[in-house]
């Protein structure tokens, strides 16, 4: 009788708490969804490499050779031979979205520049080879009237070339076409919903933030080879983002060069535009296809598109390696997700030294505004999350400590001696029976020089020699400070959620 009688108080007991475990399991899945309907969850940081551009050539040269054995059929390609073309009006100002062709006996090729004013050329990938480039510059739609058409030459090593196109006034783009190609495979499943909700606020706040510019935004989506969807350049962007949001990954042979191909293939608008493709992928593309990749972002530059790779959870050396190149070719930036926003799995740390974490929309929209503005927008204090080692503009600063040893010998009382106390900037050494003290003094000279964004944080510490030297880091630049507030909220309901499961 009593058996029985417990058992049926345990049944009952049993069916209460999986009801309550299940209530509890909707409530925490339907929390997190409410939470990735709320933009500025995520953080990121980014790098411009072309304003640091020899110290990434250090990267590059340092991550190429694992990127040729992992893929036998690629060939890292040579940009040590860059040349900077600055394009500028007969004010002197900047001249956005200028044409300038470049020629070299039988070879000739016209490039849109940046909003900025800015192309970058690398002669031995674009065909060219060695000597001296032929260049001229017109505005976007051409010369007429009192315009003269800009002309100069490169020097036979790469270097810098400016070209002032008389007679002319360049106008900011009025007009921005984004296009999204975003990795759908089964990896990014953590993260893409949280990237629609952060791609409707960003366009909206750019809209507010620059009036009168009319956003077109496209989307194209990979998984396995022949599983892209692309979505053409619209005005609707909220159609866009539920495009995104509808998205059910899967897959994992990452064809991002069919979704290159189809972003490149969109009905992009010519002239005084400012054009931008996000790569969002956290892992490299397919096997085979690494220089396709590198010949779609050429492509891209020949259209006057900016190329900017957003790393998320998980991206590995390759990854970073191609996005960078991306970046590199086309004159764009490589941004990165971050884990202080605790969302997602783990975020690799960037081979980067120098970087600001603020939240994803809040950068995505500073990049935007220096595509139309032309000129490069920096956060708040008050946006920025975490700083990783120093920078001015853009460009990596490190603080370089040089110390150097004299030594001096005194005498002094053996009593004395003994009983000196020593302080952080000298070290006393004393002789048993001695009369004579040697004291090491130690100077400091602070230098302010530009650090190698993409190298290793540097130690810190003594050489046998009596010199030290400080790069100014902290001693775990990688640790992530997740912090609290909505973020570690959101971390601590899906761990939960997953205990509810089981």
């Amino acid at each position: 009788f009593w058996l029985k009688k417990i058992a049926c108080w345990h049944n009952i007991a049993v069916a209460i708490n999986l009801r309550f475990l299940q209530g509890m399991r909707g409530f925490l899945f339907t929390f997190t969804y409410s939470l990735a309907e709320q933009a500025g969850l995520l953080t990121a940081g980014d790098v411009d490499d072309n304003l640091n551009f020899d110290h990434c050539l250090g990267f590059m040269n340092r991550t190429a050779p694992g990127v040729e054995t992992r893929e036998p059929n690629f060939t890292a390609p040579d940009l040590s031979d860059r040349v900077v073309v600055k394009v500028r009006d007969s004010r002197g100002a900047h001249f956005p979205c200028a044409a300038v062709t470049a020629s070299l006996g039988q070879r000739t090729q016209t490039f849109p520049v940046g909003t900025n004013g800015v192309l970058y050329l690398f002669p031995t990938l674009d065909g060219f080879g060695a000597g001296s480039l032929s260049l001229t510059a017109v505005p976007p739609g051409g010369c007429s009237g009192e315009c003269v058409v800009a002309t100069g030459n490169t020097g036979s090593d790469g270097g810098e070339v400016n070209l002032v196109i008389e007679g002319a006034i360049g106008q900011l783009p009025t007009a921005l076409d984004v296009v999204f190609v975003v990795d759908a495979t089964t990896s990014m499943d953590d993260e893409i919903s949280y990237l629609s909700t952060e791609l409707t606020s960003v366009m909206g706040r750019v809209q507010e933030a620059i009036s009168g510019v009319d956003i077109r935004v496209g989307l194209s989506v990979y998984r396995d080879p022949g599983q892209t969807l692309s979505y053409g350049l619209s005005h609707s962007i909220p159609e866009r983002a539920d495009d995104l949001r509808k998205q059910r990954t899967g897959g994992g042979l990452e064809a991002m060069i069919e979704s290159l191909d189809a972003a490149l293939q969109m009905d992009w608008r010519a002239g005084n535009t400012a054009r931008v493709i996000f790569v969002v992928t956290d892992e490299p593309p397919q096997s085979r296809t690494y220089a396709r990749t590198v010949q779609a972002a050429q492509t891209a530059r020949s259209m006057g598109i900016r190329m900017m790779g957003l790393a998320a959870s998980g991206a590995d050396t390759t990854a970073e390696y191609l996005l960078r190149l991306f970046a590199a070719i086309t004159g764009g930036r490589h941004l990165f997700l971050t884990d202080d926003s605790g969302i997602g799995n783990p975020h690799g740390e960037p081979a980067i030294q120098c970087y600001q974490v603020t939240r994803l929309d809040s950068l995505l929209l500073r990049v935007l505004k220096s595509e139309l503005l032309g000129e490069r927008v920096e956060p708040a204090e008050e946006e920025v999350t975490r700083e990783v080692g120093r920078q001015q503009g853009g460009v990596c600063i490190v603080d370089l400590t040089s110390t150097t040893t004299t030594t001096t010998t005194t005498t002094v009382p053996p009593l004395e001696t003994s009983l000196r106390t020593t302080s952080a900037a000298e070290t006393t050494a004393g002789t048993t029976d001695a009369m004579a003290t040697t004291v090491a003094v130690t100077s400091s000279t602070q230098v302010l020089v530009p650090c190698d964004p993409c190298a290793p944080p540097a130690f810190t510490g003594s050489s046998s020699s009596g010199s030290s030297a400080s790069g100014g880091y902290p001693a775990d630049a990688s640790s992530a400070n997740l912090g609290s507030g909505p973020a570690s909220v959101l971390l601590l309901l899906s761990l939960l959620s997953v205990l509810v499961s089981r």
